[in-house]
């Protein structure tokens, strides 16, 4: 073999070795992915100009600091005052919700969302009412995972007192399922929602 030869085949060999350590070194991508089935999108038609269909995912719950979505007992937030199941903080991307499109016809949504490692509270899809300030009311929930995609839950539990000192449940259903995802891992989750619950939530 030559002098040439001999260049010729390092540099191919640099080359290569080159590429494929660059191949070892791309990014691990973390994220959970799956199809979200909307039922009743014929009432999404009417709604379409009043807010956003936005998916979220939050993050462990925890009540000291305010964290994610679960359990909160009674008095927690002050004398009498009742607990529930709901988020008690902001979604992990509250700043960059998955938002959804209305599409006539179109009742299956597939999605993904890079996270990080870690465990996660709830994955929630939401309307988000463009004229309502009050940040207790603005987000109706259609559907959460909850391990049964077959079914809707809109994943809160909320109680009021009555006037006779009754405490009666206005919304109760199954709570949302949390979750761990490891770092490259990518989870699939499927679920249903609802949006026919807008017209009990806003009412």
């Amino acid at each position: 073999m030559t002098r040439t030869s001999w260049i010729f085949a390092l540099v191919a060999l640099s080359v290569s070795v080159f590429f494929g350590a660059c191949k070892d070194k791309d990014p691990v991508v973390t994220k959970v992915y799956g199809t979200i089935t909307i039922e009743n999108t014929d009432t999404w038609a009417g709604w379409v100009d009043s807010g956003d269909v936005e998916l979220t995912i939050f993050p462990k719950f925890s009540l000291d600091p305010l964290a994610g979505w679960g359990a909160v007992p009674d008095n927690f937030f002050g004398p009498n005052v009742l607990g529930g199941t709901f988020a008690v903080g902001a979604p992990y991307n509250s700043q960059n919700p998955l938002i959804f499109t209305y599409k006539a016809g179109t009742t299956t949504f597939p999605y993904e969302i890079e996270v990080e490692p870690g465990t996660y509270s709830a994955l929630a899809l939401g309307f988000r009412h463009k004229n309502i300030t009050d940040p207790s009311l603005k987000s109706a929930t259609l559907g959460v995972h909850w391990d049964n995609p077959n079914q809707v839950s809109h994943g809160v539990v909320i109680r009021i007192k009555t006037g006779g000192g009754m405490i009666i449940p206005i919304f109760d259903y199954p709570a949302p399922t949390s979750f761990d995802i490891a770092e490259g891992e990518q989870k699939e989750i499927n679920f249903k929602a609802d949006f026919n619950f807008v017209k009990q939530w806003y009412r």
